[in-house]
């Protein structure tokens, strides 16, 4: 029976001096899987790749990739560099980026990402607060749910992210996780809803109407039916599936279906009339948001000013309570 190799020392990478085109090619022959083809996405021969390859093997000490007939399939302690390849990779690329930014007068770069829940309050105002202290720096924001952007943070394509773990995520172990209140869900439907002629309005009263929902796999879909069940109930036959808050606001003012939506949501488009909070409550809140961002990943000033920011706001809204 084979022995596995023996762990790298922990200073390895101190002294191993891994060249960029050997990132480049970790990158190429995991999209590739085969060396020819990845040596020519990185321009390079295939005698020079296949030196790249061996000399990072024989400095780390394990086998990065398994050769076989059909191609070249990574062991795991290639996908380990893979991952980090990858992430080097994204690094350079919005570095790229975030030097534009300051080419262009601009004070440095943050990329948010947020669940729908965290805007109308949480986030609102740490970003006014934030701009008005910052105005020259560059702010992007990408609103969606956090089983796509927890991986985005993990690639480097944002720098923190307010939501939540989805179940049977892996990649818990690269985050650095600052955990907040879980967040009550309300549900919704448009003013003047003849549900609210309905006295002692019950769970299992809204089972025949049309629902407007988070895409399977999602946290807050996985909450959701995990309270139906939770009251006895099947998941409702008559689903719309949709994460964007402009799509589902618009088709609640203008039919008769319901949604589930965090109370903070509900409560903001409530306060200007264009939805209403049926007097219903779900057995269950939502997981605990939590400020997300990554483990040994140098922060920017900017992010870093943001950060403190956002907990100032999160801190200062608790004490409010």
């Amino acid at each position: 029976m084979d022995r596995a190799p023996a762990a790298p020392p922990a200073n390895l990478f101190r002294r191993l001096r891994i060249k960029s085109r050997q990132i480049m090619l970790l990158d190429a022959l995991d999209e590739h899987r085969n060396l020819r083809r990845a040596a020519a996405a990185i321009h390079t021969t295939q005698p020079a790749a296949t030196a790249l390859l061996q000399q990072l093997e024989e400095g780390l000490g394990v086998p990065l990739f398994e050769r076989h007939a059909r191609g070249m399939e990574p062991t795991r302690y290639g996908e380990v560099m893979i991952r980090y390849a990858r992430s080097v990779l994204h690094d350079f690329e919005h570095a790229g980026d975030e030097m534009a930014a300051l080419v262009a007068g601009q004070a440095g770069l943050v990329r948010i990402g947020t669940v729908m829940g965290a805007m109308p309050v949480m986030l609102t105002g740490a970003l006014a607060r934030f701009k008005d202290g910052h105005p020259k720096v560059r702010v992007t924001l990408q609103v969606d749910t956090s089983d796509l952007l927890i991986p985005g943070l993990v690639r480097g394509d944002l720098d923190v992210v307010l939501g939540r773990l989805p179940d049977q995520f892996e990649g818990g172990a690269e985050l650095e996780i600052e955990s907040m209140e879980g967040e009550p869900m309300a549900v919704v439907a448009r003013p003047g809803h003849p549900l609210f002629d309905r006295p002692k309005l019950k769970i299992a009263d809204l089972v025949a109407q049309t629902w407007i929902l988070h895409p399977t796999g999602s946290p807050m879909r996985r909450r959701i039916e995990q309270a139906l069940q939770e009251a006895s109930m099947a998941p409702p036959p008559d689903i719309v599936e949709t994460s964007s808050i402009l799509a589902t606001t618009a088709l609640l003012e203008s039919t008769d279906m319901i949604s589930v939506v965090p109370l903070d949501v509900a409560q903001h488009y409530a306060n200007y009339g264009m939805l209403a909070i049926l007097p219903v409550k779900l057995p269950i809140a939502m997981a605990k948001l939590g400020v997300l961002t990554r483990k040994q990943k140098e922060l920017s000033p900017a992010v870093r000013a943001f950060l403190r920011t956002l907990k100032e706001s999160i801190l200062e809204s608790r004490l409010g309570r």
